[in-house]
């Protein structure tokens, strides 16, 4: 068949088929190709972008240290501030109820996404009461004392309240609030 055509017609085809294998290379493989090759880009650019990031965070991380230190002592200097969880709270509120000869009858904590949430039930004497109240007074600001109530019962007084336990800073007008209620 193509011992039929003229050496014009020859190159002509050849031309054909080269230009038909140049366009199937392009749009097949070199198009495919160059978005792979932008996106690959695009992520080196934002890894690279997060390097520089962190290499800056790097450089500055004696400064933030030294940040983080004076955060520290400010929080230490207000209050003992620590991440505590549910069992911490448990063994907190057994223990300031030992200390005042009361007795821990009902501690059910709930955790919530911003705090939690203690059911506290205290029992003993009124002094005791009298004077476990006088000791939350220095507790530092991330406690918050809700429906306190106190009723007889037969051992003396039962002191129930709702307690919730922030973890987190405490905004400033409620900290001066507080302030001025331990001072007044």
């Amino acid at each position: 068949m193509f011992k039929n055509l003229s050496r014009r017609e020859k190159v002509l085809l050849v031309l054909a088929f080269v230009i038909a294998l140049s366009a199937i290379y392009y749009f097949y493989f070199y198009e495919p190709l160059k978005a792979e090759i932008g996106v690959l880009e695009n992520e080196r650019n934002n890894r690279q972008n997060r390097l520089d990031i962190a290499m800056s965070f790097a450089r500055r991380l004696p400064e933030i240290k030294d940040e983080y230190r004076e955060i520290i002592a400010e929080l230490e200097s207000r209050g003992e501030y620590i991440d505590k969880d549910v069992i911490n709270l448990l063994i907190d509120f057994r223990e300031i109820s030992r200390e005042n000869n009361l007795d821990l009858k009902l501690f059910r904590p709930r955790e919530n996404e911003e705090n939690i949430s203690m059911a506290v039930n205290i029992s003993g004497g009124f002094r005791e009461a009298s004077s476990l109240l006088e000791a939350f007074k220095d507790w530092n600001y991330w406690f918050e004392f809700r429906d306190v109530n106190i009723s007889r019962n037969e051992e003396g007084v039962l002191l129930s309240m709702t307690v919730l336990y922030h973890d987190r800073l405490v905004e400033e007008e409620l900290l001066r609030k507080g302030v001025e209620t331990d001072e007044g």
